[in-house]
Order: structure tokens, then C-alpha cells, then sequence
């Protein structure tokens, strides 16, 4: 079977905002109620390992989620043919990984300095 070029888009796309719902229903259902700080902290890592994208095999001109190609390369052939969907997906995963953990902690700073008391409009304290 041939692979046409609107029936691969359509699939990308298709693909493509199903992983965004999925990112959604993640924060609505298990995430509701939680910081933003966790909400950054856990979304980035999985949004970087549902949409980061590898060629289907080295050398290759077809795109696919970086996940899939790595589990059906890593299943039918072995680790060593997907090298190349690994290396991307934990790239972007770790990227993502630190600029969650970096936005985590400035949302984190900023929550503290906004409960913290403003020491001029203490007005017990003696002058």
C-alpha cells in the first residue's frame, strides 16, 4: 500500500491533535487543582515524547512521532535501529525537562514573595 501525500498529512495531523487533546484531558483530569509549577513540570516532558518528530528509518524523507518510530524500530529490529528516534525524542524530552523545572522554580519564587508579609506596612513593629 502506498502512502499518499494528503493521506500522510491527514495521519500527522490527525496524530497531531489527538496528542494535543490527550495533553489537555491530562491536565483536566489527573492534574486539576494542582500548582502550575507542577502542571509546567510534568506537560513539557510529555508533550516533547508525544510530539517530537523522527524520520520512520535512517535516511528516510517520512516524518512520524519520534515514540512510534522508536517503539516499532526497537521491537522489529533492535536497539540499534532506533538510534535515530531515540537520540531526538530524549534531546527534546530533557530540553523540555529543564525549561520545566526552570519555569517550576521562578512560579515557585514568585508565589513565596507574593505570601511573604511586606515588612513597610507592618505596623507593630516600633520605630
Amino acid at each position: 500500500t502506498v502512502l499518499t501525500e494528503s493521506a500522510y498529512r491527514l495521519a500527522l495531523i490527525t496524530y497531531l491533535v489527538s496528542a494535543l487533546l490527550a495533553l489537555g484531558l491530562f491536565n483536566i483530569w489527573l492534574l486539576r487543582g494542582r500548582s502550575a509549577a507542577l502542571k509546567l513540570l510534568l506537560t513539557l516532558p510529555l508533550a516533547a515524547l508525544l510530539l517530537t518528530p523522527a524520520y520512520i528509518q535512517p535516511g528516510a524523507e517520512t516524518l512520524a512521532p519520534a515514540l512510534v518510530v522508536l517503539a516499532f524500530q526497537w521491537l522489529s529490529q533492535g536497539p540499534e535501529a532506533a538510534e535515530h528516534a531515540l537520540r531526538p525524542l530524549v534531546l527534546f524530552t530533557g530540553v523540555a525537562l529543564g525549561v520545566g523545572v526552570l519555569l517550576a522554580g521562578i512560579l515557585i519564587l514568585r508565589a513565596r514573595r507574593a505570601r511573604a508579609p511586606d515588612p513597610a506596612l507592618d505596623l507593630s513593629a516600633e520605630p
